[in-house]
């Protein structure tokens, strides 16, 4: 109440505060709008944030050579010890 009691006095005060940069990173993960007004709000939105620089584009991750060779060799060991394996016959 004390801020908004400060501003009411003095709305000057208001207009001289740092602009405040546009909320997290925006993510493109959400659906399509499926009404005209709403895909044009979110082509408004995504022009502006891209003015912002706010936009991350995912980035693909790879999988380390080293996990890649260590999985084969598992691989290949688990079918050599499950050929050599007896088979319990009753």
């Amino acid at each position: 109440m004390a801020i908004a009691a400060n501003y009411r006095k003095h709305p000057e005060a208001l207009a001289l505060q740092m602009p405040l940069p546009f909320g997290r990173i925006l993510k493109w993960a959400t659906a399509r709008p499926t009404t005209k007004l709403m895909r044009d709000i979110r082509a408004a939105r995504g022009r502006a944030f891209a003015a912002a620089g706010r936009i991350a584009h995912p980035a693909k991750r790879t999988t380390p050579q080293w996990v890649k060779e260590a999985t084969r060799n598992l691989h290949i060991w688990l079918q050599k010890a499950f050929v050599q394996m007896p088979l319990a016959t009753d």
